[in-house]
């Protein structure tokens, strides 16, 4: 590990023990609010006009899907990509409450976020809450949708601090699996070591997003759970 990333890490630790207090999870607009603001109306405006049955949401990770493995896998599902870069929880409540999911309700969302609340100093457990708040609200919206609640992917080293907060919060996720239309769904597996460090090829050099190798796993572990056409040779 860097000695940068892992002073960063030391940081990020320090700074959840100052802000152990529990957060209110209430929808939160980005600093970035022209461009952010101006992407939310977009996707509210094709939830309105597309008969989408399948709706990703989530940060970075669902918006940088590699475009060639999306439109092959994912798009012939009648699939819709919600995602956007740097997003936290109180991001996407956001834009629950500003539309995108103001449509005829989807047959199946998956929800992937969190990540990014780590350099935001949230605690493991303040980040676990504001996704079940966002379980909450999917399901009081659209109570017939089914909901894949997808765990976050392992980043950086196996001795990152960051992990045991990953860890922390796919184990409070996991509870959530069978209640409202929950299904959970942890993925780490498929993109670690034998001996807990990833498996390089699948991500960017900054160990964080995925490369295009990393998307083909991730459609592949996605295929049975979403019922996707099975992979061309």
């Amino acid at each position: 590990m860097s000695l940068f990333r892992h002073l960063l890490g030391l940081f990020c630790l320090a700074a959840l023990g100052v802000n152990a207090a529990e957060v209110s999870w209430e929808p939160a607009m980005r600093d970035d609010t022209e461009y952010w603001a101006n992407t939310v109306k977009q996707q509210a405006e094709t939830m309105k006009q597309a008969q989408a049955k399948l709706i990703f949401i989530g940060d970075s990770l669902t918006e940088s899907w590699d475009k060639e493995i999306w439109q092959r896998r994912i798009a012939p599902a009648q699939a819709l990509n919600f995602g956007i870069g740097g997003e936290g929880p109180q991001h996407v409540l956001w834009r629950l409450e500003h539309g995108i999911l103001d449509g005829p309700s989807p047959e199946t969302l998956v929800l992937m976020i969190g990540i990014n609340n780590f350099w935001r100093h949230f605690s493991a457990a303040d980040t676990t809450r504001g996704i079940e708040t966002i379980v909450e609200r999917i399901h009081t919206q659209h109570p017939t949708t089914r909901i894949v609640l997808l765990g976050l992917l392992p980043v950086y080293e196996a001795a990152s601090p960051i992990r045991p907060w990953i860890g922390e919060i796919n184990g409070g996720l996991k509870k959530l699996d069978g209640q409202k239309k929950v299904e959970f769904f942890d993925f780490s597996s498929a993109f670690l070591e034998t001996d807990g460090n990833q498996r390089l090829q699948l991500y960017q050099e900054d160990h964080l997003h995925l490369s295009k190798a990393g998307y083909v796993v991730l459609a592949r572990e996605l295929t049975p759970v979403l019922k996707l056409p099975a992979a061309l040779p």
